[in-house]
């Protein structure tokens, strides 16, 4: 079970995107909504999420993967299915989830 702590999903297109595919693949995980409140850092979430800032997946051992597109790509690793199976497919899926990732805020 992962704990995934994101702020609000109506504001937060970084905070959704885990989440989304969370919810698509029937990943279970229990939500924690943080007030970020229009803060790019809160030092109070350090404890939660080490570089201050939000989405942020907690591993059952409290290992902590910071970032949408790296919560992405590790829970790729668990969950076949997320990528396609094909390698091109696969390698343009990446290259379109890297270039949102860069480009949308």
């Amino acid at each position: 079970m992962y704990d995934l702590y994101i702020g609000n999903k109506n504001y937060s297109s970084w905070s959704l995107r885990p989440w989304l595919l969370m919810q698509h693949f029937g990943i279970p995980f229990r939500e924690h909504l943080v007030s970020v409140a229009g803060r790019p850092f809160n030092p109070a979430l350090k404890p939660l999420a080490g570089n201050g800032r939000v989405p942020c997946l907690h591993e059952a051992d409290g290992f902590q993967v910071l970032d949408s597109l790296a919560i992405i790509e590790t829970l790729a690793e668990r969950e076949p299915a997320i990528w396609p199976g094909e390698a091109r497919a696969r390698a343009r899926a990446r290259s379109l989830c890297a270039e949102m990732h860069a480009g949308v805020t």
